[in-house]
């Protein structure tokens, strides 16, 4: 007796017609590697297991996957799954060259908020030197403790600025100081608002590639009445190896475009204020 096509096979196996279909159905690596970066964006580490199942297919594949993805710098291969892959900061001088106009767009906005006679912490960086610049060609009377040389330097250009410099040790790729040092002179000051940049921005805070320039960050950030980090959108979502600061901590986020997603809920969560300039 001929057995019908549409039942199952004895020997356990699907008719070639069924294995064809299923073949079909499943998806093809491009589209599981951008399903799994693109779940990445929503939660900032996966496990394999679980990304087996939504994709349908086996493990030994998922880990396939996963491993071509962290060689291509994609996502960051961890024991279990995945996680976003980390930001590095690009030299200082190459940072300049880019986000010009949104940084100083940001820079403008963060200027137009300080009132005479107040006290600033500056952290070092690329879009606080715009701050720097905007602060010393705008405002008057008012106090600045830094510890970036660029910064203090464009400051220095307005003698209605006073400018207090940290003590530390210098990171000569970027021109400023860090270091225990640093952080003990930053704790002899009181500030009305600290001024921070970051290597990234997540759900989670603010993050910096160098661990001891985040200590900075943060040592600023406690020793301020208000803590404003100036950050353009090439940040959104991007991670670092050192996680300075969480959002409840920061009352503003000065940026060029609107957040969105799990960075946006985090912000409303943590009533931080955000502030978009138009560039």
């Amino acid at each position: 007796m001929e057995r019908d096509a549409s039942s199952p096979a004895r020997d356990g196996h699907l008719p070639r017609q069924a294995q064809q279909g299923h073949e079909r159905d499943r998806l093809s690596k491009v589209v599981r590697h951008q399903r799994i970066i693109a779940q990445l964006a929503a939660s900032p580490t996966l496990r394999a297991s679980e990304l087996a199942v939504a994709l349908s297919v086996s493990g030994e594949t998922i880990r396939r996957d996963l491993l071509e993805l962290h060689e291509q710098g994609l996502i960051n291969r961890t024991y279990g799954g995945a996680s976003r892959p980390f930001a590095l900061e690009a030299a200082r001088s190459d940072r300049r060259q880019v986000m010009i106009a949104e940084r100083e767009a940001i820079a403008s906005v963060v200027s137009s908020m300080i009132l005479p006679k107040e006290v600033l912490m500056l952290g070092g960086g690329a879009t606080t030197y715009h701050v720097a610049r905007f602060l010393a060609a705008r405002n008057r009377d008012i106090t600045v403790i830094t510890h970036d040389f660029a910064s203090a330097s464009a400051l220095g250009t307005n003698p209605t600025i006073k400018v207090l410099f940290c003590a530390g040790r210098l990171h000569p790729g970027e021109g400023y100081l860090l270091g225990s040092q640093t952080i003990a002179s930053i704790n002899g000051y009181e500030a009305n608002r600290a001024i921070v940049g970051a290597t990234g921005i997540g759900a989670r805070g603010i993050y910096d590639a160098d661990e001891e320039a985040g200590a900075v960050y943060a040592a600023m950030i406690q020793r301020s009445a208000e803590a404003i980090v100036v950050a353009d959108h090439g940040k959104f979502d991007q991670l670092a190896v050192a996680i300075c600061t969480r959002w409840d901590a920061i009352d503003r986020l000065v940026t060029d475009r609107q957040p969105v997603g799990a960075l946006a809920g985090a912000l409303r969560e943590a009533g931080t204020d955000v502030v978009v300039a138009n560039a």
